[in-house]
């Protein structure tokens, strides 16, 4: 046989089963041309060959995803993105007679890993800015989201000084942002009353399910976790 120009051989085992009304020989044809191919996602959680789709597991370094059976030939495997903010590459995947064999390490066969677009960024910043904006207000300031430096009975007035216009994101994490952010605070009856500039960092991190793939909300923006650092 044949699979994308590469030659490939299968031997099959013939028993004999019982005859049929004890004249008729019969035999039984034994091991199967489908081969089991594992599949796994890294903040993917369903596949596609053709028109059916399948769901997969998420990715591990010590065992192998979900095992799906495949006759020789080649196939497009395709990640179903869980959203808008996802992308993902199609593999294209050669089904050979031996496709398949237990890595030592545990690996799958074929583990698709999301990427996240620019829609994810200012999906971020959209969040950000709101919650620099509902704090920048008085009696806004005094929300449980608001950092401590600029809430307390103390603060008279404040505003927004500078907002954030882009985040920063790391390349080890690009589901994590941060920006900066510098309030005007006037604060009165305390040791050190007047006004003064306060800079903070805004913070907003991607939630993930139990699957490792991104939460989005009712209205299918990204659910974010935004809060201020020092």
């Amino acid at each position: 046989m044949q699979v994308n120009g590469e030659r490939f051989t299968h031997a099959f085992r013939v028993t004999s089963d019982e005859a049929t009304m004890g004249v008729l020989d019969n035999w039984k044809i034994r091991d199967s041309l489908a081969v089991p191919v594992t599949v796994d996602g890294d903040g993917i959680d369903q596949f596609s060959v053709g028109e059916t789709k399948a769901s997969i597991d998420k990715a591990s370094f010590f065992m192998e995803g979900r095992s799906f059976l495949f006759y020789p030939g080649a196939y497009n495997f395709t990640p179903v993105v869980p959203n808008e903010y996802v992308d993902a590459t199609p593999v294209p995947v050669s089904v050979l007679d031996e496709v398949h064999t237990r890595n030592s390490d545990g690996s799958s066969d074929v583990t698709f890993k999301a990427t996240y677009n620019d829609k994810l960024e200012a999906a971020a910043l959209e969040a950000a800015q709101a919650l620099v904006e509902s704090c920048g207000t008085y009696p806004g300031n005094q929300g449980d989201d608001c950092s401590s430096l600029i809430q307390g009975q103390s603060v008279t007035a404040i505003s927004i000084k500078e907002k954030p216009t882009s985040l920063d994101s790391y390349s080890f994490d690009p589901t994590s942002f941060s920006g900066s952010v510098t309030y005007t605070v006037t604060t009165e009856g305390t040791l050190f009353a007047g006004t003064r500039d306060v800079g903070l960092t805004v913070k907003v991190d991607a939630r993930f399910d139990d699957d490792g793939v991104l939460k989005v909300t009712a209205d299918g923006k990204p659910d974010f976790k935004v809060s201020f650092a020092y």
